[in-house]
């Protein structure tokens, strides 16, 4: 039997987000959807305010975050990458260190309480401080309903089974940290845990051509984080190995070190996923980053009347792509039957939406480039609202 129902008046449903009407859908017990019932959209979206006209959009995948650094937002402004960000001796971990728990951990539960208020239903964490780390954030979260992945890190060989056990997998500040002790150790163990992720970050503030070579000779890393320095021919590489890429653009903005090669990402096919990446640096605000995203690439494009990245495609990066590109597309990243029931509300009757037509074609664009916190209603999380705002 079903646990609940859940209406609006239109809906972003399936693997491609299409746009349909009078939506109903019935949640199990288990938080997953049980059924969807739709019509097909005929006309213009009604946007009056007589009665909220709301649209359901799936649940927003941060696939890239440090939420361990939220107490100490703002700390690294008009400073260099490396002196802020880099281990062991950069600002952050040097405040990491000498933070108490407390402040930590009230760090994150607010950023969580950010990331549900847009609209965020699933985070992928770099989480610090090795298997003491991997813990603080479990037992932060053991009750929140927010769904996560934790990629720990350590680089101690010996730590490193033990992380790569306690955690979803492991991710690295980069993939010079990897000694042939701890490659030979997580080769062995891949084989073992075949759903663990293994990511790391490369090319965010420059391009090493030898230490890319390692990552597609050693054959160990499954996602990518920045790649803001990729040649088109690294590119190729990377579609060649089948490695996922996680963008964070707004975050190389913020530390000055420039803009991911977004056009031939897309001219490729490759399916990139978006994440905010520190929190001590940026907003949680997956909307924000699409927009600035979609910036760049018009900025970027050599051949203006040819920029074909569309804001369904903006919309699949932090959904559809997301949740393929971490192994979770069976039960995360749309709305659709089998799935869990995380999504949320917009309102479509609020001001900012307001224009003389809404329709099947105009919709992602209106969504991707005026939706703000403010128009969320809802956001749910296996068919339970988890955040509503007054």
């Amino acid at each position: 039997m079903p646990k609940t129902a859940i209406y609006s008046k239109y809906g972003l449903i399936g693997d491609d987000l299409e746009l349909k009407k009078n939506i109903s859908i019935e949640v199990d017990k288990d938080g997953k959807i049980n059924s969807i019932s739709y019509e097909n959209i005929t006309d213009n979206v009604d946007i009056s305010r007589k009665g909220r006209s709301t649209l359901l959009v799936p649940g927003l995948i941060n696939s890239h975050i440090h939420i361990g650094d939220s107490f100490a937002k703002e700390e690294g402004f008009n400073k260099d990458l490396i002196d802020v960000v880099a281990p062991p001796n950069g600002l952050k971990h040097e405040l990491l260190k000498t933070i108490s728990s407390e402040i930590k951990i009230e760090g994150i539960k607010k950023a969580v309480l950010e990331m549900l208020a847009n609209g965020i239903t699933f985070f992928v964490d770099f989480r610090e401080n090795g298997l003491k780390g991997v813990d603080l954030l479990k037992e932060t979260l053991k009750n929140s309903p927010i769904n996560k992945l934790i990629l720990g890190r350590d680089i101690n060989s010996v730590d490193v089974e033990t992380v790569f056990k306690n955690a979803d997998g492991l991710g690295f500040a980069s993939y010079k940290h990897l000694s042939p002790k701890s490659k030979e150790k997580l080769s062995s163990l891949k084989k073992v845990y075949l759903k663990k992720i293994i990511a790391c970050h490369d090319a965010e503030l420059s391009r090493n051509e030898p230490l890319f070579n390692e990552i597609i000779h050693d054959d160990l890393i499954d996602v990518i984080i920045h790649g803001t320095h990729y040649t088109r021919e690294d590119l190729e590489r990377i579609k060649g190995r089948n490695i996922s890429i996680v963008l964070c653009p707004r975050c190389n903005g913020y530390f000055g070190v420039g803009f991911p090669p977004i056009n031939e990402i897309n001219s490729l096919n490759i399916p990139v996923s978006l994440g905010t990446d520190n929190v001590m640096a940026n907003t949680i605000d997956l909307f924000e980053e699409m927009r600035y995203l979609y910036r760049i690439s018009r900025v970027l494009s050599t051949d203006k009347s040819n920029n074909n990245l569309s804001s369904k495609d903006l919309l699949k990066m932090v959904s559809i792509n997301a949740a393929k590109n971490f192994g979770l597309e069976k039960e995360f990243g749309s709305i659709s039957e089998g799935k869990y029931a995380d999504f949320f509300l917009l309102n479509l009757s609020d001001p900012n939406y307001y224009s003389y037509k809404i329709d099947h074609k105009n919709i992602y664009p209106i969504i991707v480039q005026r939706s703000k916190s403010e128009n969320i209603r809802k956001t749910y999380i296996k068919g339970e609202v988890v955040f509503e705002r007054k």
